[in-house]
């Protein structure tokens, strides 16, 4: 089950919760003992619960402020259950439940691997408690920045990363003078929806070009993680204080750092889109009659359906001549 429906189905249980007791539905996963459920209790508060055989033995643990681990009985069965005691942490809960449900479909002993998940995220929780983490679509949309940023170094651009510009709240995620990339990430596994912006996101630079880079991330245990990416992006020489003042503009903590295996992920796809290309939709000023957006309107944004042809992917040849460009130019800006 994935995190957007275990987070729906907690709001879901949420909007009635019991008088007494836990009101509970299937995680979509069982363990030998039986079907592992997810509830909410009398005080609204999110459980994973994992059911347990008869006689089995289940440490409990009550440390910290955010997460505990207890029995529980439930109907004619009783349960170890992780619950989620502070509304602020319910994300990084989402992120932990998800993984636990994978870890233990297979284990010997779905309770001791519980306790000890629980042991693996206590400093993770403890950060998220301070500071919060990325939400998914942040960290999604980082994720894809550093995909291509990674790939503009390999092509020669400057190790300074003066061409990412993103993090600055510029209008394009990377550009030269005369070339620019969009960068959109999702993890939606169904269509290709793309929400733009503001009314000058897909006019190309003066003179220059503009390519959207679209790219689908699946959650993936044996993919890379944030950190494993930032560290990939300074293996192709960018400097450790650029990166590190880029990531400190988008917000990015210790706790997103050290998620490690709780957020892992790999390309599912990736395409590129030139956005003066026929059949491509977008609006610019120059969409409207007078040339611009009307009077008063304050912010315009708007989204594009690229799920079926046309618009035609870019081929591999154009989507390298592109890369290749945009950081040949930035090594030029920076020898000149």
């Amino acid at each position: 089950m994935a995190s957007q429906d275990l987070d729906g189905v907690w709001t879901v249980l949420a909007t009635s919760p019991p008088k007494s007791g836990i009101s509970v539905s299937p995680a979509g996963s069982t363990v030998s003992a039986g079907k592992v459920l997810i509830g909410v209790d009398q005080e609204n508060r999110r459980h994973l619960l994992i059911p347990l055989l008869p006689g089995e033995a289940a440490r409990t643990d009550s440390r910290g402020r955010g997460v505990h681990i207890a029995r529980l009985s439930h109907g004619d069965a009783t349960y170890l259950t992780v619950y989620c005691l502070l509304p602020e942490l319910h994300q990084v809960f989402t992120q932990f439940c998800r993984e636990l449900i994978v870890t233990i479909a297979d284990a010997a002993s779905p309770a001791k691997e519980a306790a000890a998940a629980l042991n693996r995220w206590r400093t993770l929780f403890s950060d998220a408690e301070r500071m919060g983490l990325l939400s998914d679509e942040s960290l999604t949309g980082l994720l894809g920045e550093l995909l291509v940023a990674e790939r503009l170094l390999v092509a020669g651009a400057p190790s300074d990363l003066r061409f990412w510009v993103g993090p600055f709240n510029d209008l394009h995620d990377m550009r030269s003078s005369t070339h620019a990339i969009e960068v959109k990430a999702t993890m939606v596994r169904e269509g290709r929806i793309v929400s733009i912006s503001s009314v000058d996101q897909l006019q190309e630079p003066d003179g220059g070009n503009l390519i959207l880079v679209h790219t689908r991330l699946d959650r993936d245990p044996a993919g890379f993680s944030l950190r494993d990416l930032v560290d990939r992006v300074l293996d192709a020489g960018a400097h450790t204080d650029q990166v590190n003042r880029r990531l400190n503009e988008l917000g990015v903590g210790a706790a997103d750092l050290a998620a490690g295996s709780a957020r892992k992920f790999k390309v599912a796809d990736t395409r590129a889109y030139d956005v003066a290309g026929a059949a491509f939709p977008r609006l610019l000023r120059s969409s409207f009659v007078a040339g611009d957006i009307p009077p008063g309107t304050l912010q315009l944004s708007y989204a594009i359906d690229l799920t079926n042809e046309p618009p035609h992917a870019l081929n591999d040849d154009a989507v390298s001549a592109a890369f290749t460009a945009l950081a040949a130019e930035a090594a030029h800006a920076m020898d000149s």
